[in-house]
């Protein structure tokens, strides 16, 4: 990220955090994080809950953005300026989207509290910012700042969507490699992918396949075998060289991380936990030769 993306927001003292990050980068509750796709910080939000592959969020604005009731007014943030959190607008986000992490905002421990005061309705014990969203002023921003997490919500990361060919059901319900490369006339390298799960197979595809084993085309197919990687890469660690990827290549973020996930899957098996982060950020060292 460059200096151009720092906010108006926040002061000078403030612009080496928001440049390179707090010391620790681990996803915690509580902690502050700048939110990033495809090299644009996409937003700014706190760590509610930290889940397998993804975060419960809330919403963080600055000092000269549009605030109002229900955002409750932080006074000490990492960023030496007051913020507005929106425990209300808590949505859940991918790890891909972390960037950055800036440091405590909230302790753990007043998270639960704040949620539940605001659902009963009772003093969360921030105090909350003037004016409402039922406002005629802030109808607009609301919506806005809705469809925006919403978006970021449904951000899968670039996650390739199944179903995936499951090479073991194939065989149970009598079927090979070699029926397979029949049926669909495909060459030895689309065949192994396929037959891998390092491409899903398309719903034609499935159907041709089904037909031929007599079976149905649920019966064959699985989870995404590569999920485990996906899941991986989406740890705010890899963050930075996955952005580097993207500007080396002009590709997107998307086909960056799809296409780390097929270069994972082709690399020299070798399933030792301890070159697993080296074989990743191999991976996404290759991602994008010769395009997406």
């Amino acid at each position: 990220m460059s200096s151009g993306d720092r906010p108006a927001g926040i002061p000078a003292s403030a612009h080496g955090l928001w440049d390179r990050g707090a010391q620790t980068q681990q996803v915690r509750p509580g902690d502050l994080w700048v939110l990033s796709w495809d090299g644009v910080v996409v937003g700014l939000a706190m760590i509610a809950a930290a889940k397998n592959g993804f975060v419960l969020a809330w919403p963080v604005t600055l000092p000269g953005e549009l605030a109002f009731s229900p955002g409750l007014v932080v006074e000490d943030s990492p960023l030496g300026v007051p913020v507005t959190v929106w425990p209300t607008r808590e949505t859940g986000i991918g790890n891909h989207l972390l960037d950055r992490g800036l440091g405590r905002l909230l302790s753990p421990d007043r998270i639960p509290p704040i949620s539940f005061a605001l659902d009963d309705g009772e003093d969360p014990g921030l105090v909350f910012v003037s004016g409402s969203a039922r406002d005629a002023a802030n109808l607009d921003a609301d919506r806005l700042m809705v469809d925006h997490w919403t978006e970021l919500c449904f951000n899968t990361g670039g996650a390739e969507e199944g179903p995936f060919l499951d090479s073991e059901k194939v065989k149970q319900a009598g079927g090979n490699s070699r029926i397979v490369g029949e049926v669909l006339g495909l060459a030895l390298p689309e065949l192994r992918s396929l037959m891998d799960g390092v491409e899903p197979i398309s719903a034609e595809q499935l159907t041709a396949v089904a037909e031929r084993l007599g079976v149905d085309g649920d019966s064959i197919v699985g989870a995404d075998p590569l999920a485990g990687v996906v899941i991986d890469i989406a740890q705010p660690s890899y963050k930075r060289d996955i952005v580097a990827r993207t500007e080396a290549t002009g590709i997107g973020e998307a086909d960056i991380r799809r296409s780390t996930r097929r270069e994972f899957a082709l690399a020299a098996r070798n399933d030792s936990d301890a070159l697993r982060e080296t074989k990743l950020r191999d991976a996404i060292n290759r991602a994008g030769r010769g395009g997406t």
